[in-house]
């Protein structure tokens, strides 16, 4: 078993237990967001019209309610809870968001009384409201903290792994590189990758490479390579694709490096 397929299945483990942690994480803030939606509930009852329904967030509630010639609930009123301070978690206003209209129809006219209503609740009740909201954010934070910590530790060990599989898989293709060599497979010529020689030189098709020398300083190397070019058929008298292969001399490792990591997806795998 090699270091790439046990890192493999350490991440596969890592990511099983990350999407619980995910799970538990999304129950938790559902279980707050209930919460809140049966408070607000509590809170607006009076305001409220049968048909009515509370759209809760973490730092919203949405006021939304049929109207005809729609297939879903329109909204008609936001309440934001906010913070004079974006870094302090507790909120201090409620912030009111409504549109408005010059339609008289019984909707926007119910609409009004709706808003006039809520206005009049949340200008008696704002503090015990605020309070209400703030007690039930505190008091299900800790364990909501606690268990997106453990998500996010999950993610920083399967971050690390992957960069680690990807440090041995580019270790494993330049050792391939200066032994046997790596070949690319398209089925269209014309769609194999492009290798810069130079900063005005490139050779484009390139079918395979290998780097046969390097410098002392291992920063540049001899290669050589096989691309499909398109020669003149005398028999034919068409051009058709031939192999050809070629050999430049101290190309830079950062060309050859980059040429192959940018092209990892259309390495030829050999069993």
């Amino acid at each position: 078993m090699t270091r790439i397929t046990i890192l493999e299945q350490k991440l596969v483990q890592l990511q099983e237990k990350r999407n619980a942690a995910e799970l538990i994480c999304r129950e938790l803030e559902d279980a707050r967001i209930d919460q809140l939606s049966v408070m607000f509930n509590e809170i607006f009852s009076s305001a409220l019209e049968p048909t009515d329904v509370l759209e809760v967030s973490s730092d919203r509630v949405r006021f939304t309610r049929p109207q005809p010639g729609y297939n879903y609930n329109k909204e008609v009123l936001d309440l934001y809870f906010r913070s004079e301070d974006w870094r302090d978690t507790t909120a201090t206003q409620i912030q009111t968001s409504f549109y408005s209209t010059t339609d008289n129809s019984e909707f926007e006219l119910r609409r009004m009384i709706l808003l006039g209503k809520v206005g009049q609740i949340v200008l008696d009740q704002s503090q015990d409201i605020l309070h209400q909201f703030n007690t039930i954010k505190s008091d299900t934070q800790a364990e909501i903290s606690k268990a997106r910590t453990t998500e996010w530790d999950l993610e920083r060990g399967m971050t690390n792994i992957k960069k680690s599989i990807q440090s041995l898989e580019q270790a494993n293709l330049l050792n391939q590189l200066e032994t046997e060599g790596i070949e690319f497979e398209e089925a269209d010529p014309y769609r194999l990758p492009t290798l810069d020689i130079t900063a005005t030189q490139c050779i484009r098709r390139v079918k395979s490479i290998r780097v046969t020398d390097r410098t002392t300083s291992g920063k540049s190397a001899d290669i050589q390579i096989k691309t499909i070019d398109q020669i003149y058929d005398m028999d034919t008298q068409s051009y058709v694709d031939r192999e050809v292969e070629r050999v430049f001399h101290k190309v830079r490792m950062s060309n050859i490096d980059s040429f192959i990591m940018n092209n990892s997806t259309k390495i030829l795998t050999t069993s």
